[in-house]
């Protein structure tokens, strides 16, 4: 347990130190390293539940796209313009996941992945509005209590706050009584239904939750980039979403963020071209082979390997 207060405590440093310590680049690239650990966290609860969601991205747009036309053309505040995203996100979530949520495995999976591709058009042909394949630009820089946050730290710093709080209340959720029932779904659903589990409700209350902070992440980071392009939106970023959760390792909450952050990061020289999208099937098939648990349970087989090779090192053979 002191162990990993110790390791929180060194990585908040951390972070907080990249902005005076770092450049602009640096700054950069982490604001978007939190958003994806955001994106990554917030699809967890839906995968708990058994539920392989491949749609992550399309809630992202919706959010970044309200809250960047509302901030745009309305002159809405940041912080009301995100959360009415972020709660369009989560509405959308309840139209779609009500009927599609009673699919199982691969049947809700293809559902998910039509819906990438039925937002990514509707903000493409949606051209009085979206502006289409031309890009929405101009979008206000955030700003907090009517302050505009004009620097590139501050966004940081905003961005860094917002995930934290985001992993606070998932964790404080997964913690609960109904993070343990979302577990049980995942596990054995029927099993769980015939103790008197509302399965419906429950899959749905966490395909939700995850829609809402996907909508929180796609409003800060249209407001960070100040331009959105629809098909920055589609498949490839969902299923990026997806690798970052079984890289990372599945079966522990830890698990998305060291995938988002590990990959992100990792995959930063391939970003927008054709390698990228190599690179997560190479991380993704090597994860598979050799770390089904994912990154997460490295330690403890390094840990365990180290153990192994001791008692060898020590018997009488061995210094024979």
């Amino acid at each position: 347990m002191r162990l990993r207060i110790g390791v929180l405590v060194v990585l908040a440093l951390l972070a907080l130190l990249i902005p005076p310590l770092g450049g602009d680049y640096y700054v950069h690239l982490f604001a978007l390293v939190f958003t994806n650990v955001i994106l990554a966290a917030s699809l967890r609860p839906s995968l708990t539940c058994g539920q392989l969601n491949i749609g992550h991205s399309a809630f992202m747009s919706i959010g970044a796209y309200a809250s960047a036309l509302l901030a745009k053309n309305l002159a809405v505040p940041f912080e009301i313009s995100m959360l009415c995203g972020a709660v369009l996100a989560a509405a959308v979530g309840l139209a779609i996941g009500y009927p599609s949520l009673r699919l199982r495995g691969v049947y809700f999976a293809m559902v998910t992945v039509a819906f990438v591709e039925v937002i990514r058009l509707i903000a493409q042909l949606w051209v009085p509005l979206t502006r289409g394949m031309s890009g929405l630009s101009g979008i206000p820089k955030p700003n907090l209590l009517g302050v505009t946050l004009a620097t590139k730290a501050s966004q940081y710093y905003l961005a860094l706050a917002l995930m934290l709080l985001t992993l606070l209340i998932l964790w404080k959720l997964e913690s609960s009584r109904l993070g343990l029932i979302w577990k049980s779904i995942g596990m054995a659903d029927n099993l769980a239904q015939s103790l008197g589990v509302n399965i419906a409700n429950h899959k749905l209350l966490a395909f939700m939750l995850g829609c809402f902070f996907a909508g929180v992440a796609g409003a800060f980071y249209a407001h960070f980039i100040r331009f959105l392009f629809p098909p920055e939106f589609g498949f490839l970023m969902a299923t990026n979403i997806l690798v970052y959760n079984y890289v990372g390792g599945r079966g522990h909450f830890a698990g998305p963020i060291v995938g988002a952050v590990f990959l992100s990061l990792l995959s930063e020289p391939f970003r927008g071209n054709a390698y990228e999208t190599i690179f997560f099937s190479i991380a993704m098939l090597l994860t598979i082979l050799f770390l089904p648990g994912g990154l997460i349970t490295l330690p403890g087989k390094l840990a365990g390997l180290r153990w192994w090779k001791t008692p060898a090192a020590l018997s009488p053979g061995a210094t024979a």
